[in-house]
């Protein structure tokens, strides 16, 4: 037994004089072994991103205190990206020991970052090289692994960010600018205090000479993997955000911006984010959002975030809050070999009112101060599948129940019920008015109009008109599909009811404003019945535009076949309903001997077809149907001046 105890005391005082002696060793060396490491980095960085990294001092300072002087790194062909005077950064020792730094404090004196962009070269290229890790895909199995997992990056994001300031924390002079001529922004931060995870400050930016001066707080708790933070005026005055108006050409002012975010930590490649996103006094501008500020009193956002290797989801029980409309959509994005999103709303029962009174200034101008009674349902359903585009599924409806329009917003969504003034524009600019009615000599009402030109018209257009409610979902469904496969906006899928609220009541400015507005007021004036179909279709036919400055159907069979509507044959009938889509371009369809091209004989054979199957001609009419008319009139005139 004693000597047991003399062999345990002996091993106690071995590894109690070993510890001793690291941490003797530790003191000694630690600043060469700092030294070497920090060197052996830089290299790396050197050698990885092309970057030099330039100091005056290193030095240990205290227990576990680094201190840096003259800090500087720059692309090695651009200009200086990050320079400091000095930075003391105090590290926890235990982990220091293990060359894992943990940063406690941070002490910093003029940091500048700058981002400087020349022609087509910057000093920040390197931030956006890829690393050396491959990126390898099964077909198999349909999976993705590498850089693609969006639990993970989400995880490292979240950790630099929290990392990115200790619990304490003094910094003085920080300056981040950039510069691309003739632009340049720079905002300053003369002090940046951090007490216990806590920080607050002062933030003054001149976006190309523009000032705004803002106020910024809230918290970074890394133990607790959360973050808060408010954005304020300091005067009172709207702050707007620098750059978005150099790089997109988008104005974006408001009054308060706050968040909250919390981050659980990241388990079977799966990591989940909550919190809150609150805007007040929101005021965007972008020529293809809206010709006019777009204004958003209050905006609130209570969200759940599912990330995992391969998706994006968020949570259902997410709520959002547009001025006093509140609605929980749902969101979910998986990136396989190709991207699958679906999405979904769902709000029933819920008064009218809430909607209609919660839409956004600038973006519903016609329908400002319109007041509803009664309740709604909506529903919402998008699924694509990026591998299958054919596939996608497209669902959207808003049901009424007792709904009534009480009073009109700045425009009487029934004004089309009476004569009214047209106004046409090319451009956003108007051309040409007239009056919608029988004072006007060319106006017809359907009975003077020619049969087969009013069903030419319908089957070319849209052959569901009298029967549906102002939208054909599955016209919009695959019009998206082909816009998506084309990546361009070739087919719009407009029904005779939104291209006459397009020309009625809005603009000619294609911007989201204009479509949101145009599916409103259709759903309006068609769920209300504010005018009759027979009306709508009347209006159509004698406002639409049939070439260079032609208006309304009599005014097309003057200028191409110098007669009136009432007598235009079916082969003229089919001609006029064929240059609906490209008016401006009608006169391409003609040869030099006013012959319509070869070009036009598949349309003729699938209107003729229409137009039997409808009982309008018979089989034997529409075997003799062929792209054959005679020019006359301002149209031929203008070949004839074309071809000298």
């Amino acid at each position: 037994m004693e000597i047991s105890g003399l062999l345990n005391k002996r091993t106690g005082i071995i590894i109690s004089g070993s510890v001793i002696l690291i941490l003797l060793l530790f003191l000694l060396l630690r600043g060469p072994v700092l030294r070497i490491y920090v060197a052996h980095k830089t290299k790396e960085a050197e050698a990885r991103y092309s970057l030099v990294v330039s100091y005056d001092k290193l030095k240990m300072s205290g227990l576990a205190g680094i201190k840096i002087t003259g800090l500087r790194i720059w692309p090695s062909n651009g200009d200086t990206l990050f320079s400091a005077d000095y930075i003391r950064m105090e590290m926890n020792p235990l982990k220091l020991l293990f060359l894992t730094p943990d940063l406690r404090r941070l002490d910093a004196d003029n940091i500048k970052i700058n981002f400087v962009k020349i022609d087509s070269l910057s000093n920040f290229d390197f931030l956006f090289k890829t690393g050396n890790k491959p990126v390898s895909a099964s077909r198999g199995s349909q999976t993705v692994v590498g850089r693609f997992n969006y639990a993970r990056n989400t995880n490292n994001l979240l950790s630099l960010v929290l990392g990115a300031l200790p619990a304490n924390a003094n910094i003085s002079r920080l300056n981040i600018g950039y510069r691309n001529e003739p632009y340049s922004l720079s905002i300053d931060v003369p002090e940046l205090k951090v007490q216990d995870d806590a920080f607050n400050t002062v933030i003054t930016s001149v976006d190309d000479g523009l000032i705004t001066v803002l106020s910024a707080e809230g918290i970074l708790d890394d133990s607790e993997r959360k973050i808060t933070a408010r954005l304020f005026a300091r005067d009172g005055a709207k702050v707007s955000v620098p750059f978005l108006d150099f790089k997109w050409g988008a104005e974006v002012q408001f009054d308060t911006l706050a968040f909250e975010l919390s981050a659980s930590s990241r388990k079977s490649d799966k990591i989940t984010l909550t919190g809150k996103a609150m805007a007040k006094g929101i005021s965007v501008f972008h020529e293809r959002i809206s010709p006019v500020n777009v204004i958003l009193e209050k905006g609130e956002f209570d969200y759940k975030i599912n990330i995992g290797r391969n998706y994006l989801e968020l949570d259902s029980s997410s709520t959002a809050i547009i001025n006093n409309f509140s609605f929980s959509p749902y969101l979910r994005t998986e990136k396989n070999m190709e991207w699958k999103i679906v999405a979904s709303v769902n709000k029933n029962d819920f008064e009218a009112d809430e909607l209609f009174s919660s839409l956004p200034k600038g973006l519903f101008y016609n329908l400002e101060g319109i007041r509803t009674e009664g309740r709604l349902n909506y529903h919402f359903y998008l699924n694509l599948d990026f591998s299958r585009i054919d596939s996608l599924k497209l669902e959207s409806s808003l049901v009424p129940e007792k709904f009534r329009i009480i009073s009109s917003g700045k425009t009487d969504l029934r004004k089309m019920n009476s004569d009214f003034e047209y106004s046409a524009c090319e451009n956003g600019y108007p051309v040409r008015s007239f009056i919608v009615g029988p004072v006007n000599s060319n106006f017809r009402t359907l009975d003077r109009i020619s049969p087969y030109l009013q069903m030419a018209v319908l089957q070319s257009e849209d052959g569901g008109f009298f029967y549906h409610d102002g939208f054909l979902m599955e016209s919009l469904r695959e019009a998206l599909a082909e816009d998506i496969k084309e990546r361009k906006f070739r087919r719009g899928g407009s029904t005779i009811s939104m291209q006459l609220v397009k020309n009625v009541f809005l603009s000619r400015n294609k911007t989201l404003a204009r479509k949101f507005e145009e599916v409103m007021i259709v759903w309006l004036i068609e769920t209300n019945r504010l005018s009759s179909k027979e009306r709508m279709f009347e209006v159509y036919m004698n406002i639409i535009e049939w070439g260079p400055m032609v208006y309304g159907a009599n005014e097309a069979a003057r200028f191409y076949f110098d007669k009136d509507v009432k007598d235009i044959n079916i082969n003229e009938a089919i001609f006029l309903a064929s240059i609906i889509p490209s008016p401006k371009r009608s006169l391409n369809s003609f040869t030099a001997d006013f012959q319509l091209k070869p070009g036009m004989e598949g349309y003729y054979k699938l209107l003729a077809q229409r137009l039997r199957i409808k009982g309008l001609i018979s089989e034997q009419e529409e075997a003799g149907i062929k792209p054959e008319v005679k020019l006359a009139g301002e149209a031929k005139r203008q070949i004839q001046s074309r071809e000298k």
